[in-house]
């Protein structure tokens, strides 16, 4: 994880899109306090890694977006990243605020859709953020990355990175809540080698097993076949044995008179 995170982080900060140079001083610092109305969102989340996405409800785009954060979401719980809390933020402007239906009706469920008060300070501005500006945070509140267009489209792999980066690292340090993160993804990660390992074991032990079965058969009862002086006789279903010794034993007609059958009934010894 250590090099992937050292690729994007390189990548983004050399291209000068993870923020803006009055932003720059902003990462690994706490996210500052916003609120709407009364509700503060980024306390409720204190201990998770916090997504926050700046959405236009009047940008059709911005539509995709939000409804993209949830395959993303999904591959992200399936990867075994939980308790990440996932937040957008709408525009101030009055056409955003009378879209907002719209917009909050494209978020995945779940994902809480905060509309802003014409009243209230912006809570973009105080983010230094813009349109489809991701923010990431860490489990301390602190920002990781702030992710600009273009490499804000989902479709690239670069929100998801940076989600992943500050799930298992403590990027900022001497965060507590990452002391067991680490070890416990360490711990619950298979490598290639161990699976074919695994599989390769196992392999063995179904080969011993069946020649373990293979030796307990020899121990069965041998008959004499028809027709040979001894030997095995061929493991056939019981209804094909059933047939083979009916037709081995079956009384024939006595070479006598016709219609009389011979005291000691002769057994045909022929296959």
């Amino acid at each position: 994880m250590e090099g992937s995170s050292l690729f994007l982080i390189t990548l983004l900060g050399l291209s000068g899109l993870v923020s803006s140079e009055d932003s720059q001083t902003t990462i690994c610092k706490p996210a500052p306090r916003w609120t709407i109305g009364s509700e503060v969102p980024m306390l409720l989340s204190y201990g998770q890694v916090t997504v926050v996405a700046l959405l236009q409800a009047s940008c059709g785009f911005c539509l995709v977006q939000a409804a993209n954060m949830g395959p993303l979401r999904d591959k992200l719980t399936n990867l075994g990243l939980i308790n990440i809390t996932y937040i957008i933020v709408n525009d101030q402007s009055s056409l955003s605020r009378l879209l907002y239906p719209k917009l909050a009706a494209q978020a995945p469920a779940g994902v809480p859709v905060y509309e802003q008060l014409p009243n209230q300070e912006d809570v973009w501005e105080v983010l230094n953020g813009n349109k489809d500006d991701f923010l990431i945070y860490d489990r301390c509140g602190r920002l990781t990355f702030h992710i600009r267009l273009p490499y804000s489209y989902l479709h690239f792999p670069f929100v998801e990175a940076a989600i992943n980066t500050t799930y298992y690292e403590d990027y900022c340090q001497n965060c507590s809540f990452y002391t067991n993160v680490t070890w416990n993804a360490k711990q619950n990660e298979v490598s290639p080698k161990n699976r074919t390992e695994e599989k390769t074991e196992a392999l063995g032990k179904d080969k011993l097993t069946s020649k373990e079965d293979d030796k307990s058969g020899d121990h069965h009862q041998h008959s004499k076949g028809p027709g040979t002086g001894g030997g095995h006789r061929p493991h056939l279903p019981t209804n094909q044995e059933e047939d083979i010794d009916n037709k081995a034993h079956r009384p024939i007609k006595s070479k006598g008179k016709a219609g009389e059958r011979s005291n000691h009934p002769t057994h045909n010894h022929g296959p």
